[in-house]
C-alpha cells in the first residue's frame, strides 16, 4: 500500500526511544523529513543518524517535556528548519508511577501539556499543509481498569477525549486527529522491562490477561501508528485505534 508520505514533514515528541522512536523510524522509511524531541541528547543524536541513514533530513532538541517553553520552541525550529510540518505525533509520556499528588501534575505537565503546546505551535503550519494530520499517542489504560489508580492512566484517558474534540474542531481547516492506544509493550528501558524483574507477579498477571500471551513490540504499534497518520486514511479523523492484543474487554461499537 502507497502510505503517501513521501516528502511530507513530520515531528514526533518523546521520539528518541521505545514507541515514539519506531514511529519517527517507520515515518523516515515512508520517506519523511523527521524532528524528534526526548530528553536525552545521546538518544537524540544516535536517532538523528538513523533518521538520517533513511536518506531524509532529521532535527531534534533534548527538553524536558514539563518545560513549555522548551517544547514550543523546538516546535518552532522544526517549522523553521523544515519550511512547514504535515503530520504531528505526541507520543511523549511521564510513564506510570505513584498515585502521590506531586506525580499527578508531573503526569499533566509532560503527558497532556506537552502535547497542547505541541499542537499550538504546529497548527498553523498543519493548516497550511492542506493534508494536516495529528496523532496523539494514548493507552489502553485509558479504557481498561489497569494495574492500580495512577495519574498515567487518568492522564491517558483525558488524551482520548481531547483528541476528539480537537478532530471536530480541525476538520473543517483540513486537519485529521486521531489517537492510539497501544496495549502493554516491551522495549529496551520500557517500564515493562523493570517490571518483569521487579515485580514479576505483576508482569505474569499481565501476561495471563493477555490473549496473546506476550507483550506487543514497538514495531506492530508503530505501523498502525503510521498508517493512522498517513495521507492513506485521509476519510479517518476524531477515532481512537486500539492495538493492545486484544487485552481490553469491552466491545467496542
Amino acid at each position: 500500500m502507497e502510505l503517501g508520505l513521501k516528502g511530507m514533514k513530520a515531528a514526533v515528541t518523546g521520539g528518541s526511544r521505545g514507541i515514539g522512536k519506531a514511529i519517527a523510524m517507520h515515518l523516515a522509511q515512508e520517506g519523511c523529513d523527521v524532528s524528534i524531541c526526548a530528553r536525552g541528547e545521546e538518544g537524540i543524536a544516535a536517532t538523528r543518524a538513523e533518521i538520517e541513514a533513511e536518506g531524509v533530513r532529521s532535527f531534534g532538541t533534548a527538553l524536558q517535556g514539563r518545560d513549555g517553553d522548551a517544547v514550543r520552541g523546538w516546535m518552532r525550529e522544526t517549522c523553521d528548519v523544515f519550511g512547514g510540518l504535515d503530520l504531528l505525533v505526541c507520543s511523549l509520556s511521564g510513564g506510570g508511577g505513584t498515585n502521590e499528588e506531586g506525580y499527578w501534575r508531573r503526569s499533566f505537565e509532560i503527558d497532556v501539556m506537552s502535547a497542547t503546546r505541541a499542537v499550538d505551535e504546529a497548527y498553523p503550519h498543519l493548516k497550511k499543509s492542506g493534508k494536516g494530520s495529528i496523532l496523539v499517542i494514548s493507552s489502553m489504560a485509558a479504557a481498561e481498569t489497569f494495574v492500580s489508580p495512577m495519574a498515567y492512566n487518568a492522564m491517558k484517558a483525558s488524551l482520548v477525549t481531547w483528541s476528539k474534540q480537537l478532530a471536530e474542531q480541525y476538520a473543517p481547516k483540513g486537519i485529521r486527529v486521531n489517537c492510539l492506544e497501544p496495549g502493554p509493550t516491551m522495549f529496551p528501558g520500557s517500564n515493562w522491562e523493570m517490571i518483569k524483574v521487579a515485580r514479576s507477579r505483576t508482569y505474569a498477571g499481565v501476561l495471563r490477561q493477555q490473549p496473546t500471551r506476550r507483550m506487543g513490540e514497538v514495531d506492530e504499534i508503530a505501523k498502525s501508528a503510521v498508517f493512522l497518520a498517513s495521507p492513506a486514511a485521509s476519510w479517518v479523523t476524531g477515532a481512537t485505534l486500539r492495538v493492545d492484543g486484544g487485552y481490553t474487554k469491552g466491545v467496542q461499537f
